[in-house]
């Protein structure tokens, strides 16, 4: 039985049916959109046009803040980047840029070019070999000059994190030399008396010990260049002024003897010296050098170079010396591990190295006597679908081991029982953070993450527990000085002492929640985070709903807010404009914020003199970049016509000016707007969502509408959207240029009812932009994908009021999937039903009609809805059978359904034939249904098995 609403009777608990279906409140918010004014009919978005909308890429600043670079890149095809002289608006264009940077003395932009994007799709359909592919090339822009040098087919580039003259390039090997005809063989003559063999005790090499490649050292200052021939590796000091290579040089017969045929080498540079601190034969890998260039480590081969499996030791240096250490590895059953890498301390006292097991020998097993089983124990902490997948992680796992250089001692961190130790970054603190999630590694399975806490003495190994069981995180400060935690179960914030033990419950210091207690999941409520520390005392900077506080351990005394934006209900984040930011300033802080009402959005500096607001409005405000050294600044904003291009100013934000045009073609179109919207939902909830409207619209018409929806969407009022092919969703500017009304209305979620909290806030939303009167209430259709498609497909087991609908990847049969694996991480979905997105909030045995009532599966003899399913047989987040599973229950019962599947695609589509091809049939799904299009091919008849490959089925007939 169907109520007037379009309601299903049935399984809706009685109150919320009394409450559910009361004529909605509408209380809408001004329209950010209107009606245009009278003008020429603008062209309607069509799925053509999707490869001529460009996004804005690669954004940099030089450090001294005089020019600016970005890139334009088409959905498909070549880019275009550009370097603006900041004070002139003088253009350089490097057309088809890959990746790029700035040198650190402002000076010049090095860049990567690809080739033509015809070209190489070209010589791919030809099935070229890789020789004959189109090659990089290598971009070197004097800036301030109008033209740039090319260096063609070049592999690959580097430079020091702050170099400023010297770049290491590696050119494409030559093409190999096509074989001459032989030639007519001669009458054979007399062979030679062969000499006598001497003993040649010239060593060789190893079949896998491969010769180095031909690198180019080039001097950007004369543009000279040095060639480096047989290089395997190279790094750079961070100054870029000294360089660590090694070689592996080919053995000939007429090779010395006594030649160094492999080494490591040190050149500075600047002075013109090389040093070699190791020539030896042998493989030289993982060269690190400190921070300053002064000292060098490496692992090599070379003093077990004769065995069949080489061991590997590890060595260091100094680099300014012909000599290298070797360094004792820690003793024990573990030896130095091939994987995992080298770390320097900052003050070059302290180096981080990897141990593992000893390599394990295969045992040699006939194939016809290999069997191939996965074996489950009920014991096992990880399923063995995910154990599977971190096989391979877990056989190379390395554990750290930190080496003193001064007293030649190593002491274990890490080992096989407690694999995670955190040092802060200077690597010189006395105290580390230990986290072990061992023992609960069995219940993240249905749970969450747990671990114990444990403080870590660096001087002498001694692990001191601190904390059990903590839910949440736990992070220490730069220097060691702190470790802070966030306990989501208790709701309190830690700072201990690392020194002492101590434990500071620092909760009451802070006047409000740090944790999301609005949270609607049947589980702990997140907390917001410590977002940095300072440099002075390292006081943890901690954020709430709103603000960020000020905290200063071990003083009675509140925490200081730092931004005040709950009065305002402004949200505050800090954006870190700085590349190796370590401490937080308090005094120089850049923060963007969000109006949690209107949201409206803006951009905040935060000095001596405290909180400024720059900008603020009805945009989607972003800061981008900041110049190292200069006052300039880069920012974008954005609404649905105003694409989030580049706009220059200084930190005083004056005279403030865009700068890119990356998409001016939007003026041509039937765009669309937006506006925020609020209604009550059927139980009596203030909601806001969406609402979309055609540029052109007419509130005399009545318009077609698809309500989309995931949970919470309306933060997104001033995002901006670009047609484009839909991984697995509508395109909204498409469906509005065309003539759709698109509604986005928020979700809050009661637990044990995600169903019914669908219905009650989707079907209200609906009404209320119904009751509008500018919406058909006959040609109204919904779509979802993954969370979204499980409620499309929930949806129409309740209510008839939508003429048609589609899911992506929705869950079908909530059993089936609660002990269903999601492939792409090997974990079961237990947790999700239990406690996060499904919010559930029970088990099948403790709370079974919950199951039941939120299982579309059960309830598929009540569709009457027409629905297109999409689902991907290579879904690694929501098993593709619960599409199966649907679809053949409701072909069972003789319902209209479409199953449509992307053979080897995910979740979310990633080849982009196959979205436009999702993008075409999305369309013609709902034109048809919504706008009395014909029915197309594969609708009406489908596309059998013996045509695939042969015809899509997209095939229109003529009306």
């Amino acid at each position: 039985m169907v109520n007037p609403m379009g309601m299903r009777e049935g399984r809706v608990r009685a109150s919320f049916r009394r409450l559910a279906w009361m004529l909605p409140l509408l209380v809408a918010t001004a329209g950010i959109g209107a009606k245009s004014d009278a003008q020429a009919p603008k062209k309607i978005l069509d799925h053509s046009v999707y490869d001529g909308w460009r996004t804005l890429s690669n954004t940099a600043v030089s450090p001294d803040g005089k020019f600016v670079g970005y890139v334009y890149r088409p959905q498909e095809g070549d880019a275009m980047g550009e370097v603006r002289n900041v004070a002139t608006g003088a253009i350089v264009q490097i057309p088809r840029v890959s990746t790029w940077r700035f040198t650190a003395d402002s000076k010049f932009l090095i860049a990567t070019q690809v080739p033509p994007f015809e070209e190489t799709k070209k010589a791919r359909r030809a099935k070229a070999k890789p020789e004959d592919m189109p090659k990089n090339h290598l971009i070197v822009l004097k800036l301030g000059e109008p033209t740039f040098k090319t260096i063609e087919r070049v592999t690959s580039w580097s430079m020091g994190e702050d170099g400023t003259r010297w770049l290491v390039y590696r050119p494409e090997p030559a093409k190999p030399a096509t074989p001459a005809t032989p030639a007519t063989p001669a009458t054979p003559a007399t062979p030679a008396k062969p000499e006598e063999k001497k003993d040649d005790k010239r060593p060789t090499k190893k079949a896998d010990h491969r010769v180095g490649d031909k690198h180019v050292l080039h001097d950007l200052s004369t543009g000279t260049e040095t060639t480096l021939a047989n290089v395997t590796s190279f790094v750079w000091s961070k100054a870029g002024n000294r360089l660590a290579l090694a070689y592996s040089e080919p053995l000939t017969a007429t090779t010395p003897a006594d030649a160094p045929r492999d080494r490591v080498e040190v050149r500075h540079l600047d002075a013109g010296k090389v040093h070699t601190p190791i020539a030896r034969l042998g493989r030289y890998t993982r060269l690190t050098l400190s921070e300053s260039g002064e000292r060098l480590a490496f692992t090599t081969d070379a003093d077990d170079y004769a065995a069949k499996k080489p061991s590997l030791s590890l060595y260091t240096a100094e680099t300014s010396r012909d000599a290298a250490d070797r360094v004792s590895i820690a003793p024990g059953e573990m030896v130095l591990s091939e994987n995992g890498g080298l770390r320097w301390s900052r003050s070059e006292r302290r180096l981080l190295y990897p141990i593992g097991p000893k390599p394990v020998e295969d045992k040699e097993i006939p194939e016809d006597e290999r069997v191939s089983v996965d074996v489950w124990n009920w014991q096992d902490a990880l399923l063995q679908p995910m154990q599977l997948l971190q096989a391979a992680g877990e056989r190379t796992r390395s554990y750290d081991v930190l080496y003193d250089v001064a007293s030649k001692r190593s002491l274990v961190l890490e080992d096989p029982s407690f694999i995670n130790v955190i040092i802060p970054d200077q690597v010189d603190s006395r105290y580390a953070l230990g986290v072990d999630s061992i023992p609960y590694r069995k219940e993240i399975s249905w749970d969450g993450q747990y671990a114990d806490v444990y403080i870590v003495d660096t001087t002498t190994g001694t692990r001191k527990r601190v904390y059990s069981k903590l839910r949440g995180n736990a992070n220490i400060s730069p220097t060691g000085k702190w470790v802070t935690i966030l306990d989501e179960l208790a709701q309190k914030f830690l700072i201990i002492d690392t020194a002492t033990g101590a434990v500071e419950d620092a909760t009451g210091k802070v006047p409000t929640s740090l944790f999301d207690t609005e949270d609607d999941h049947p589980d702990a409520p997140p907390a917001y985070g410590v977002r940095g520390f300072t440099k002075e005392g390292e006081q943890p900077i901690v954020a709430d709903k709103y603000d960020l506080w000020l905290v200063t351990p071990k003083v009675r005394m509140m925490a200081r807010n730092l931004t005040g934006g709950r009065d305002a209900f402004l949200r505050f984040n800090r954006v870190n404009v700085e590349r190796e930011a370590e401490f937080v300033n308090p005094n120089d802080m850049w923060l963007v914020a969000q109006n949690e009402l209107n949201k409206q959005t803006g951009i905040y500096y935060r000095g001596k003199d405290g909180l400024k607001r720059l900008a603020f409005g009805p945009k989607a405000y972003s800061i981008v970049a900041k110049a190292e050294k200069a006052d300039t600044l880069l920012y974008s904003r954005a609404d649905a016509r105003e694409y989030p291009d580049l706009w220059l100013t200084n930190t005083a934000f004056e005279d403030a000016k865009v700068i890119t045009s990356t998409n001016p073609q939007i003026a041509e179109y039937n765009w669309y707007t937006t506006e925020l919207v609020s209604w009550r939902s059927g139980d009596g909830q203030q909601l806001q969502g969406l609402l979309m409207k055609p540029e052109n619209f007419d509130p005399a018409k009545k318009y077609p509408m698809v309500a989309y929806f995931y949970e919470r969407n309306s933060d997104d009022l001033y995002a901006h959207r670009s047609p484009a092919p839909s991984a697995s969703t509508i395109n909204i500017p498409l469906f509005c240029s065309q003539g759709y009304v698109v509604f986005v209305p928020d979700i809050p979620y009661k637990v044990g009812y995600p169903g019914e909290s669908a219905v009650s806030s989707i079907v209200s939303g609906c009404n209320s932009i119904i009751d509008r009167g500018f919406v058909d209430p006959k040609r109204v259709g919904i779509q979802g994908q993954s969370w979204g498609g499980y409620q499309v497909a929930y949806l129409v087991t309740e209510t008839n009021m939508f003429a048609c609908a589609e899911a992506g990847a929705p869950v079908s049969n909530m059993f089936s999937a609660y002990g269903g694996i999601r492939y792409g991480s090997g974990m079961v979905r237990q947790f999700q039903y239990e406690r996060q997105q499904s919010r559930i909030g029970g088990t099948p045995w403790n709370s079974m009609l919950r199951y039941i009532e939120n299982s579309p599966i059960f309830h598929a003899d009540k569709v009457q809805t027409p629905i297109m399913l999409m689902h991907n047989d290579r879904d690694g987040a929501v098993p593709w059978t619960q599409s199966i599973e649907y679809f053949t229950a409701l072909r069972r019962l003789n319902k209209p359904a479409w199953l449509v599947v992307y053979n080897n695609e995910d979740h979310n589509l990633v080849e982009r034939k196959n979205r436009k091809d999702l993008s075409i049939r999305l369309s013609q799904f709902f034109d048809h249904y919504l706008k009395g299009a014909p029915m197309p091919e594969w609708m009406a008849k489908g596309v059998p098995a013996v045509m695939k490959g042969k015809t899509m089925g997209l095939e229109v007939p003529k009306q």
